[in-house]
């Protein structure tokens, strides 16, 4: 039902994990206390989860993932060879034996593991390239290393896995927690965005959109048939690769496509919404870490080029002034320090809860002149 004051209401839900839907489910939260409600709703990634009920979704954060664990377990294949490699190290020597026999065969296993070390030690030593201070190795000086390296992956099997982590204990605590019957006969329209091959998806469940916005979405779209099927497209949705592996919905792969469309808001322009609040990652303020892990540069190197995106989206969606379409952007604000991707404290949810509450009441009472009433 259009809002009298807004017409047809569209919320965008962005990417992000944990680190952005987190605000994101604050923020949403103030918004509907302040009285507007969707009539459309898209989500990718994080985003994707806080739609799945946007009136709990904090209070389902805060009570349900509050430890990594509750979000995902190791990948299986990754649990299986660390189990192996841990019976094969031998006990300490030194702790009580039955028999002196025994006590030799500890020793004898110490000393041939102790060799195995030495040998990859030695092995991978000799692959370096030994060059004059004065000449720069090149690429293939390390090709070497790089095969003795690779052989090493190979022989323990960890050059086959495909993913890091599993994250059924997030799909378990969600089939648990939400009402899926009732997301899937709710009259908003909720499009779950995700990403094939290079090709962005939708997925959609509430309200059909009017026949007349059909032919304006630009990519496919999937009508979700069954309980089990949204669930799998939230999943699909936040399927971040390679940390997690791609869902499998009737025969085809799907995955995280916050990456590639950071800004979805034309699918809400497409959807016929009048007012659309855009609830995303605040690309505009980006800050290198020179003290970043592997892992956190590799993240950084990937914003950068989703942060180009998101600008060049950005001016692409207000190029469409003649439809006279208004759109509210709400950012997070300064991210607590042990909110990431995957990881949230409970210091940060109530740091969250805190900043984002006030800094949301003020952005509606001085751009929609609305007091906001707990």
């Amino acid at each position: 039902m259009p809002h009298s004051d807004y017409g047809r209401v569209g919320f965008v839900l962005g990417s992000g994990g944990l680190a952005e839907c987190l605000p994101q489910s604050v923020q949403v939260g103030r918004v509907l206390k302040a009285g507007i409600k969707p009539d459309y709703i898209n989500g990718e990634s994080g985003g994707g989860l806080v739609g799945l009920d946007l009136e709990k979704a904090f209070a389902i954060l805060k009570n349900y993932f509050y430890s990594p664990w509750t979000i995902y377990d190791l990948n299986p294949e990754i649990e299986a060879i660390i189990d192996k490699v841990l019976r094969g190290i031998p006990k300490s020597p030194f702790h009580k034996h039955e028999s002196w026999r025994d006590l030799w065969r500890d020793f004898e296993t110490q000393s041939y593991n102790a060799k195995q070390v030495v040998s990859l030690v030695f092995r991978i030593l000799h692959s370096i390239p030994t060059l004059p201070g004065d000449i720069k190795p090149s690429p293939q000086d390390f090709s070497p290393l790089w095969q003795e390296l690779t052989k090493e992956l190979r022989d323990s099997g960890l050059v086959r896995v495909k993913n890091i982590f599993d994250p059924a204990p997030l799909a378990k605590t969600l089939s648990k927690v939400l009402d899926l019957k009732k997301i899937m006969e709710q009259d908003a329209a909720f499009h779950i965005l995700v990403c094939s091959g290079a090709e962005e998806h939708i997925f959609s469940t509430g309200k059909i959109l009017p026949a007349e916005y059909l032919p304006r979405m630009r990519v496919p779209l999937h009508e979700i048939a069954s309980e089990e099927q949204l669930l799998s497209a939230v999943m699909a949705s936040s399927a971040v690769r390679p940390y997690f592996p791609p869902v499998n919905i009737n025969g085809t792969y799907y995955w995280d496509v916050g990456g590639v469309n950071p800004l979805p808001v034309q699918y809400a322009i497409d959807a016929g919404c009048d007012t659309i609040f855009v609830f995303v990652k605040n690309y505009w303020n980006f800050e290198s870490n020179l003290e970043a892990s592997i892992a956190e540069s590799f993240i950084e190197e990937g914003d950068k080029k989703t942060r180009k995106i998101f600008i060049d989206t950005h001016e692409k969606i207000f190029l469409r002034k003649e439809e006279n379409i208004k759109i509210h952007f709400i950012y997070p604000q300064t991210l607590h320090p042990d909110l990431e991707l995957l990881w949230v404290s409970p210091e940060a949810i109530e740091h969250t809860l805190k900043i984002e509450t006030e800094a949301t009441d003020k952005w509606l009472k001085d751009n929609l002149n609305i007091d906001v009433k707990d």
